[in-house]
């Protein structure tokens, strides 16, 4: 279960210089906006305001992977192969 955590936070699938760079700017972001609505100010992050846009981009990276996560693991079981021991 450890791993599968670890590729939905970003940490394994996509490496190479400044993977968790993007990987804790997107949940920056996410809890920014969280925090803001949860104040009733408008988030903002480094003197920009965090639209919605910016948020829907956010969550859409973060259910990608995880989209990814759960069909990757759907076909390795669901194969032959994933099957055999």
């Amino acid at each position: 279960m450890v791993p599968l955590v670890n590729i939905q936070l970003g940490e394994i699938v996509f490496g190479g210089v400044g993977a968790g760079l993007y990987g804790m700017i997107l949940f920056v972001v996410l809890s920014v906006f969280i925090a803001g609505l949860m104040v009733g100010r408008t988030p903002e992050y480094l003197g920009k305001r965090i639209e919605a846009h910016d948020v829907k981009l956010a969550i859409l990276a973060v259910l990608i992977l995880t989209f990814c996560i759960l069909v990757g693991s759907a076909a390795g079981v669901a194969t032959r192969a994933g099957l055999s021991d």
